[in-house]
């Protein structure tokens, strides 16, 4: 079954006006919000009942520590939260050091959008991100006098990112593998998902859904996990469960694109794995620590590859630090008295490298979400909250935050304004008015220049470009098919080529979702005349994995899945491909998203056997350059 590639949706202003209100579908993780708005409103309530109720809202920065790591097992999770507590400390103690020279603040914290844009992508905090150290930093240079005593900001701020450590680390007493096996029941529900969309027009978003959900199971119980297992055996036999998962994802890979259904027992054998997370059996089989997937690259790879010739980080790094410095120096030059909001604006516009869909939809959801929050921050402000009420009002609107952001960011926005404004203003600004309109002025100044910043350097994506894309998978499919060959599939080398695989799969879903987006403006070519080449690629590499999964669970004895001389006539016909690819990423015209030109000298392979279809389809797919 050869499915038809999807052609990209029509970029209008109506649909990209809806895209930005859209509700995504996703529930409400209470224990999340519960534990963010707790901290928040907990140092505040401390530093209320010590009579000085300053010192608590400073330590709230700290407290934002429980915004991060919220799905790391317990001991991955004690490590990361420690770091991003001292790491909240070191930026408001430089931020306070830095007070007393405008040119200071402006470098410091251009600097720190930098470097926390960088560690914060190579250690997958994930959201917020590089955002709220910006904002700790830049907050921390507009405190009058913080240059005098930075040292105790800093310490204010870590007891903070104490609290939230222990309120994290406090959920290892309900479960010390609730983390693991929350993962596990996802990718379960994820692939059972993609069992019931064989055959039909929900394949590819399911394929992919799925692909992403084990990945993530792989990264949490390998990547993220000490090098010796615990005792108690439950994370070998969830990885055994997980074993199982991936390889009914490879059945249903292979079963749909063999234009067959999949077997009657698959969604059977799925239900009970997931029903098998919450008490795993004790023997499940494969225990080999060489039968698991490698759980990502390092921290430490990525934080390299990001830095490395070419990398598209690299861009994104300089506009973020380019954004700050002119955002900073617009504050310092138009005499704004909080500055610090712009930076953060415009920071948080561009540190997430996003295409120019993207950046757009995160400037607009911004500057209209935190306009929408001053009418209901001149609400919660006219109130004056003190004391406990205050404590309240800041875990209420906290907690209301990690409730709204994974539905819609604009809406949760609108909630950030009013966080923001009653932790910076104790809940008593001396002026509200001048407060709101400064702090309307400024989101407009940041978004503009984080916008126009994008546009002015190298515009696009923190993604490769989709003929680069498309060569490097298929190198590193080539280094997996003669692995197939001598059924080496879980030796290190196989590990390591496989995990290099489904990193170029996730990435070229990355890329088919960035074009995706309907950018009413400023639409690439490459957005539309790769589209089917996309679409190719990706399932030529599943069909590699799947092959290798369905090679593992074969009997030990039986015949390879392709033949050295097939094998030999793949590797050609890939690294062919593969250049064929990168030539074809120049300038190029008379391409179209239903039906790019087709080069008549693109290589097709003809002679029946492993993968030729899916060759011959990426063959033809990929647009000429002329």
């Amino acid at each position: 079954m050869t499915a038809r590639p999807t052609a990209p949706p029509s970029a209008s202003w109506r649909r990209w006006g809806r895209d930005l209100v859209r509700l995504r579908r996703t529930g409400f993780d209470w224990v999340d919000a519960i534990r963010a708005g707790s901290c928040a409103g907990g140092v505040v309530l401390i530093g209320w009942w010590a009579g000085d109720v300053s010192a608590g809202l400073t330590a709230s920065v700290g407290a934002f520590t429980a915004l991060y790591g919220g799905h790391r097992p317990y001991r991955s999770r004690a490590r990361a939260l420690a770091v991003v507590a001292l790491a909240f400390a070191a930026v408001v103690t430089l931020g306070a050091w830095s007070e007393s020279s405008p040119v200071a603040t402006v470098v410091v914290v251009s600097v720190i959008a930098v470097v926390a844009t960088w560690l914060c992508q190579a250690l997958d905090t994930g959201p917020p991100g590089a955002y709220m150290f910006v904002l700790a930093c830049a907050t921390a240079a507009n405190i009058p006098g913080a240059d005098a005593e930075p040292w105790r900001l800093g310490l204010l701020v870590l007891a903070g990112g104490a609290l939230s450590w222990l309120a994290h680390m406090s959920g290892v007493l309900f479960g010390g593998r609730r983390p693991e096996k929350a993962v596990v029941s996802a990718g379960a529900a994820a692939v059972a998902r993609l069992v019931d969309a064989v055959g039909d027009d929900r394949y590819p978003v399911a394929r992919d859904e799925a692909a992403r959900a084990m990945h993530r199971c792989w990264v949490v119980l390998v990547g993220q996990q000490p090098p010796v297992d615990g005792a108690d055996g439950t994370l070998p036999r969830l990885r055994s469960i997980a074993l199982d998962l991936h390889g009914l994802l490879s059945e249903a890979v292979r079963a749909h694109d063999d234009g067959r259904p999949t077997d009657p027992g698959a969604a059977g054998r799925v239900a009970a794995a997931q029903a098998a997370v919450a008490d795993p059996p004790a023997s499940t089989g494969r225990r080999d620590a060489g039968a698991f997937p490698l759980g990502g690259p390092t921290a430490a790879r990525t934080a390299r590859a990001m830095l490395a010739p070419g990398s598209p980080w690299r861009v994104v790094l300089v506009r973020v630090g380019v954004a700050a410095l002119l955002a900073g120096a617009a504050g310092a030059l138009l005499g704004l008295d909080h500055a610090y909001w712009a930076v953060a604006c415009a920071v948080l516009v561009l540190c997430q490298g996003l295409g120019w869909a993207g950046t757009l939809e995160r400037a607009a959801l911004r500057l209209l979400g935190t306009w929408v929050g001053l009418l209901l921050a001149a609400a919660v402000l006219s109130a004056q909250p003190a004391g406990v009420w205050l404590a309240v009002t800041v875990a209420a609107l906290q907690g209301t935050i990690q409730l709204a952001m994974p539905r819609n960011y604009g809406l949760g926005v609108v909630v950030v304004t009013p966080t923001a404004l009653t932790i910076g203003s104790a809940g008593h600004p001396a002026d509200l008015v001048e407060l709101l309109l400064a702090r309307g002025l400024d989101t407009v100044i940041g978004c503009v220049i984080g916008v126009l910043v994008f546009l002015a350097i190298r515009p696009g994506a923190a993604v490769p470009a989709p003929a680069v894309l498309v060569a490097d998978m298929l190198r590193d499919a080539a280094r997996v098919v003669p692995h197939l060959v001598d059924r080496s599939t879980t030796s290190p080398a196989a590990r390591r080529a496989r995990s290099d695989l489904n990193e170029r799969l996730l990435a070229l879903a990355e890329a088919h979702q960035v074009g995706d987006l309907a950018a009413p403006v400023r639409r690439g070519r490459d957005t539309t005349i790769w589209w089917p080449a996309l679409d190719a690629a990706r399932r030529l590499g599943h069909q590699v994995l799947a092959a290798c999964w369905a090679q593992e669970g074969a009997p030990d004895d039986g015949p390879p899945t392709i033949s050295a001389s097939r094998a030999a006539v793949v590797g050609t016909e890939m690294t062919g491909l593969a250049g064929l690819a990168e030539r074809s990423g120049g300038p190029r015209r008379g391409a179209s998203a239903d039906g790019p030109d087709r080069d008549p000298d693109a290589p097709v392979v003809a002679e029946p056997g492993f993968l030729a279809a899916e060759l011959g389809a990426l063959g033809t797919s990929l647009p000429v350059r002329r």
